[in-house]
């Protein structure tokens, strides 16, 4: 039995050294190469940009104050509250204005009266005064034929002079009620703006975002009561450094980003103002946005993009780049293969990105990666 074995066992090594060798002659099939789109990487200008922190706020921005003091009497507006130009707001107590009111209503009408009074005493004046012309004129005739004597004509001439007096009389009492009542209305617009300074309204239709009175408060003149922001014209303020003030002018357009927009907002610089911060030694500028701002509200956090120069440097299409957890790759395509490049980036060029590091001029970089791996076989089927 044990020679048996012995003369299988040469026989078996025979057979597996033959398998191993076979095996080992074997050759996988070569996937075929994959068709990519490439762009060669190449130098070219960079906008510098200088990104500061901003607000969203209105255009127009009015603080409403009281131009006279008394007390609260209501307000009709909470913060957030949606209001029409014109509309009431709040209510202050303004009860000696409007006593003053009346009394400049009544003194009104008591000049009316009296104006009625003197037009009707100058209408008889005036018959009186044309019937004392015409008896002294025809006495007067008389007189010279002889026929009445010289007291009557005396007697004719001072009725007449008496009836041209009254007249003038008449006529100044009627222009003495005609200035009071011009008086009287002075007073009742005077009066009236006096009411109207009791009524805090909105000065354009636009959303209340601050509120700081309640009914019971004693408003006095110049204290805010309300703050009104325009509604659908939005800006955004930011603060630049002064280094970058002579890179700034009225009207360039700045790239703005903010979290609750759907997408990327453009703007143009409105207003630089040129007071200094002394504390962050940087000043204000206003970039009013455009498009479509719905769904902005004031005061939401804002990145405002400004360009301040350019310069120069290595860039890709977005496209050719891919994320792997932190890390940004691109395939570069040497000959027939694809080549995985770790990179460094920097600044986005709208659909172009600067390359820091990981790639130099010249090089072919896939436009298409997603379906490439390292050492894949490539083809080069069209350029972007």
């Amino acid at each position: 039995m044990r020679a048996q074995r012995r003369r299988f066992l040469p026989s078996f090594l025979l057979f597996v050294t033959g398998c191993s060798a076979a095996s080992a002659h074997r050759v996988e099939p070569e996937e075929p190469p994959i068709a990519v789109a490439v762009t060669t990487a190449a130098v070219e200008p960079i906008e510098v940009v200088h990104r500061a922190s901003g607000t969203v706020r209105g255009r127009a921005t009015a603080v409403l104050s009281s131009r006279t003091t008394g007390y609260v009497r209501a307000v009709d507006v909470r913060a957030g509250d949606l209001v029409k130009a014109g509309q009431v707001l709040a209510t202050l107590e303004a009860h000696d204005v409007e006593a003053s009111a009346r009394r400049a209503r009544a003194g009104l009408e008591q000049s009316l009266a009296s104006k009625a009074e003197a037009e009707g005493a100058l209408a008889a004046s005036k018959t009186e005064a044309l019937l004392a012309r015409t008896t002294r004129d025809r006495i007067a005739k008389l007189f010279q034929g002889n026929a009445v004597s010289a007291q009557e004509l005396d007697d004719a001439e001072a009725r007449s002079r008496a009836a041209a007096a009254q007249e003038e009389m008449a006529r100044a009492r009627g222009e003495a009620a005609r200035h009071r009542i011009e008086q009287a209305k002075a007073e009742i617009g005077e009066v009236s703006a006096l009411l109207g300074y009791s009524r805090i309204t909105a000065p354009f239709t636009g959303r209340v975002i601050e509120r700081h009175i309640d009914p019971g408060n004693l408003a006095a003149p110049g204290a805010p009561l309300l703050v009104v922001e325009e509604e659908g014209l939005l800006r955004v303020e930011a603060s630049v450094p002064e280094s970058r003030a002579g890179a700034l002018s009225i009207g360039e357009s700045v790239d703005v980003s903010v979290e609750s927009s759907k997408g990327p907002l453009r703007g143009k610089i409105s207003e630089i103002v040129p007071t200094i911060d002394v504390v962050s030694r940087a000043f204000l500028v206003k970039v009013d946005l455009e498009g479509d701002v719905r769904a902005l509200r004031p005061g939401m956090f804002a990145r405002a993009s400004f360009p301040v120069g350019s310069r120069k440097g290595l860039v890709v299409p977005s496209t050719a780049v891919t994320a792997a957890g932190a890390l940004d790759r691109v395939f570069v395509v040497d000959g027939d293969r694809a080549r995985l490049r770790m990179i460094t980036l920097g600044e986005s060029q709208g659909e172009r990105i600067e390359v820091l590091s990981g790639l130099v001029p010249g090089e072919r970089v896939a436009t298409s990666p997603a379906a490439l791996r390292d050492g894949a076989r490539v083809t080069v089927g069209g350029m972007p």
